[in-house]
């Protein structure tokens, strides 16, 4: 990282932080995750420190861990400005659905840039998820412990050492969680009209939207991570036979990356 890079990173730091002591932690600890070289212990990787970070809509300190990628995921989402898209832009996403919502930063991103009413968030992942819950606690979020596919069930996930890249996997799959189909999450949660579902599941995206998609009838906006060119050929499929725009958001190739459809017609609430 260039010198001009990491003082624009310790300004973000230092705004972000609520207290001196909150800006000193975020400083070390972000430099602990990059720090390369030795390889952090079971116990490092599980370690939790709390954060009183200037979010708008987050009451309590927020709680990460340094060596999960939950900082990197942090400096994506609100330095980098990720989700800070065009296609957003002018959105009023009221009603905001989060597949894939790991510890609740893309929530408390939600909460801060638009006027969100009703929030679920979706995570399959044990640990990510009991974080979810402690950051998200205070806000009108909802978190359901699930993993998103294309039938109701189970399916076993496995846990990467960056604990974001949790994945559905039968072969490596160690932990045993709910699955839940987008028709029973929209009806078990009374959501008749979805303003924006985003969808990051590490490439699990192909298997849901190769089946029946006309719950899309419901959404108006879809923001979703593609992971490889057969994912991206299904949900983009899925999405055109509906009707909807398609358009790379962002990303370093034309097949992966993020994605926004968009649904030409109306709420249908």
């Amino acid at each position: 990282m260039s010198i001009a890079s990491s003082l624009a990173k310790l300004s973000f730091c230092w705004r972000l932080a609520r207290t001196p002591a909150t800006f000193l932690r975020l400083a070390l600890h972000s430099r602990a995750a990059a720090r390369g070289g030795k390889a952090p212990t079971a116990t490092q990787k599980t370690e939790q420190v709390a954060y009183p970070l200037n979010l708008a809509n987050a009451p309590n300190a927020t709680v990460l861990r340094t060596y999960a990628g939950d900082l990197s995921i942090l400096y994506e989402i609100f330095w980098q400005r990720a989700y800070d898209l065009p296609q957003l832009q002018n959105g009023t996403f009221r009603t905001v659905v989060d597949v894939g919502a790991n510890v609740g930063l893309a929530a408390l991103y939600f909460l801060e840039r638009f006027p969100v009413s009703r929030l679920i968030c979706v995570e399959p992942e044990p640990a990510n998820f009991r974080l979810l819950q402690t950051n998200l606690r205070g806000t009108s979020a909802v978190a359901l412990q699930a993993a998103l596919a294309a039938t109701d069930g189970t399916v076993r996930i496995d846990s990467s050492p960056q604990a974001y890249n949790a994945k559905i996997s039968a072969e490596t799959g160690t932990t045993e969680v709910a699955a839940i189909s987008m028709p029973t999450l929209l009806q078990s949660q009374r959501l008749f009209w979805v303003d924006l579902l985003k969808i990051d599941i590490e490439d699990y995206e192909q298997q849901v939207f190769t089946g029946p998609s006309d719950w899309l009838a419901q959404v108006g906006v879809l923001l979703i991570e593609i992971h490889s060119t057969a994912s991206q050929l299904a949900v983009r499929e899925a999405v055109q036979a509906q009707g909807f725009s398609w358009e790379q958001a962002a990303g370093r190739h034309p097949e992966t990356g993020l994605f926004v459809a968009r649904n030409p017609r109306p709420a249908s609430q």
